[in-house]
């Protein structure tokens, strides 16, 4: 399960990267870099999470510090639900960006509060409060400023009119 915290760590580091190597025209990088978030972030997040949830939904239980209950599968499927948009989110429109980021962001956060409530309670599994809990925190709050930040531009970083 190690590999998992990693990646976690990865969902919040790579958009990053990824926005600074790959350059569309003169688009510009909050642009760039909310079209990675949301393809690392949720798409790449959402696929990787939800297909262990679904596959090896006991053991991630176990990461997490809670008791398996099969609710855990059907998280896998909402997982995949939302990576898919997320992996698909570089190449749409920009509503489909802000119901992928709003949606999944949500998603993350009401988690993030939920995985510090435990810990209140006493749960210190590395996959309630380690860098699970900190990408459901710095993934919304990239996803909501980075939605703000892009405001009025169209896809290819025109302002629109």
């Amino acid at each position: 399960m190690e590999t998992l915290a990693a990646a976690h760590v990865a969902f919040i580091v790579l958009p990053f990267l990824m926005a600074l190597v790959f350059r569309r025209h003169s688009e510009p990088f909050a642009a760039r870099l909310l079209d990675s978030f949301l393809f690392i972030g949720v798409g790449v997040q959402g696929v990787l999470d939800g297909l262990q949830q679904v596959t090896g939904g006991e053991e991630v239980a176990e990461y997490v510090g809670w008791a398996y209950s099969p609710f855990v599968g059907e998280l896998g499927t909402m997982n995949l639900a939302f990576g898919i948009l997320g992996l698909l989110s570089p190449w749409a429109s920009r509503g489909w960006k802000l119901a992928t980021a709003l949606g999944y962001g949500l998603f993350l956060a009401w988690a993030a509060v939920g995985h510090i409530v435990d810990a209140v309670g006493g749960n210190t599994a590395i996959g309630n409060v380690g860098p699970t809990l900190w990408s459901d925190i710095v993934i919304p709050v990239a996803l909501l400023v980075l939605v703000i930040a892009t405001r009025g531009h169209n896809r290819r970083g025109a302002r629109a009119h």
